[in-house]
């Protein structure tokens, strides 16, 4: 989005040829504390354009992302990634989500080549 800060760090690491695990942190930020924060997926709803905006009371620090993921290249035609990814509300998402305000996500992904 436009209106957001991302400062970050990632960290890779090859322990087998096959094998690649990538660490990141997030710190993510409203780029103006006067703004709204702007959630959605799109223009594809026609009576919002996809987006809602949401006042967040002077506050600008969203969250803190920590993720982490793990690539395997089982041989030429399968791979596998394993993901994590933990988001620590801070004080916007708090203002906005004051009982929930941390976020979880994972997955697992199976590709094949033919």
């Amino acid at each position: 989005m436009m209106n957001n800060e991302d400062f970050f760090g990632m960290s890779t690491v090859r322990p087998h040829k096959a094998v690649t695990i990538k660490g990141e942190y997030h710190a993510l930020r409203l780029a103006d504390r006067n703004d709204l924060w702007y959630i959605g997926g799109g223009a594809f709803q026609p009576w919002s354009f996809g987006y809602q905006a949401r006042p967040v009371g002077g506050a600008s620090s969203l969250a803190n992302l920590y993720d982490v993921s793990t690539d395997w290249t089982v041989n030429a035609h399968v791979a596998a990634t394993v993901y994590y990814g933990y988001a620590q509300g801070r004080a916007v998402t708090q203002l906005i989500y004051p009982r929930g305000k941390n976020g979880h996500l994972g997955y697992l992904e199976l590709n094949y080549k033919f």
